[in-house]
């Protein structure tokens, strides 16, 4: 094993009684459908040196027939709303939900949408940013062979309603400018490291999930923006992250997911995004922040939303939000978490935990 490694030695080790290897002719549950062709032409021309061409040239295949039709489909939002969107005023006081990605951010997202004085993007208009406006439904049809109905790391219900990361647009329209891109080219995983924090786009940007490293950024941006911060027990953030490793990751690669690069995501990403986090908190003004524990979250889902609501300052619980929370979570009732109690022999050493 390489030097560098030794210090992960018990995380690659887990890894390697992962499947990582698979689901390489996949074309579903890909965050790169949503480019449009010039987009897609940029993407491959600057790391086209780092695609594993096998087993991966079907994918890259398919994603360039399918972003040539994203730029047809695109046509109509450009002619019939462009101008619209491009005078489009933004929210000055938007409310981020912060955290690693395995800390119960999408679950915070879901129930904050639950709200119909709140607004969010959903996995459409996040996924294909450029044709939703005009499409609609049509759309929706179009691409529903995409997607499964289910997330592939944790079964959470997921179809084109369904909020979604605000990330995954950024990713759409920018050709892949995102730290969502190690999932793409996992071995090339640092060259993507900045686009956390976003550095040098912006004079003084530090560094969601993502926004987790963007406090500093979108306080510049948003100084009226509300924060709600997700934290987790690392051990269980591991096995979860793990786990989303094996049943999401190879979705999307354009590479081949080896055990010591899989490990150095998983360990990295966590680190930059806890200590970029500690470092910026304290920026945001006191009541704009809310920090939430999933344990408190899993207990009672209505009490730790009625907490976040009253610490921002945001009237009517009562009526806006809370008879739709129980419904919600009497909808959740028969769902079956990810089993990650062998954390545990992880925390002694061991290097097992799924």
């Amino acid at each position: 094993m390489d030097a560098d490694h030794e210090d992960i030695r018990p995380a690659i080790d887990y890894f390697s009684k992962h499947k990582l290897q698979r689901h390489a002719f996949a074309v579903k549950n890909n965050f790169l459908c949503g480019l449009t062709f010039s987009s897609w032409l940029r993407l491959v021309w600057e790391h086209a040196h780092r695609i594993d061409w096998w087993p991966y040239a079907p994918r890259v295949l398919f994603l360039g027939a399918l972003a040539a039709l994203n730029s047809l489909l695109a046509l109509p939002d450009r002619i019939l709303y462009g101008r619209r969107v491009a005078g489009a005023r933004v929210n000055p006081a938007p409310v981020f939900v912060l955290g690693h990605p395995r800390t119960g951010t999408t679950h915070v997202h879901n129930l904050l949408s639950l709200d119909a004085r709140l607004g969010w993007a959903d996995t459409l208009s996040a996924g294909f940013p450029s044709a939703f406006l005009s499409l609609g439904g049509a759309l929706r049809r179009l691409a529903a062979p995409l997607l499964d109905s289910t997330r592939p790391m944790d079964a959470m219900a997921l179809s084109f309603d369904t909020p979604a990361e605000d990330e995954l647009a950024v990713c759409a329209l920018s050709a892949g400018a995102s730290p969502y891109m190690p999932l793409v080219f996992m071995r090339d995983q640092e060259v993507f490291r900045d686009l956390y924090a976003l550095r040098g786009l912006l004079e003084g940007g530090e560094s969601s999930p993502v926004h987790t490293a963007r406090v500093r950024l979108l306080l510049r941006l948003f100084p009226d923006a509300r924060f709600i911060y997700l934290h987790r027990d690392p051990y269980a953030v591991f096995a979860s992250a793990a786990h989303m490793a094996e049943s999401y990751y190879p979705f999307t690669a354009l590479q081949r997911l080896e055990p010591a690069d899989v490990a150095r995501f998983v360990l990295d990403q966590f680190e930059l995004l806890h200590e970029t986090y500690q470092a910026d908190r304290a920026l945001i003004p006191p009541g704009r922040l809310v920090e939430l524990g999933f344990a408190e979250l899993d207990a009672d889902p209505v009490a730790a939303m009625r907490r976040v609501y009253r610490e921002l300052g945001w009237p009517d619980f009562e009526r806006a939000l809370e008879p739709q929370l129980r419904a919600y979570a009497a909808s959740l009732a028969g769902f079956k978490k990810n089993d990650h109690q062998r954390r545990e022999r992880l925390r002694k050493g061991g290097g097992e935990c799924s």
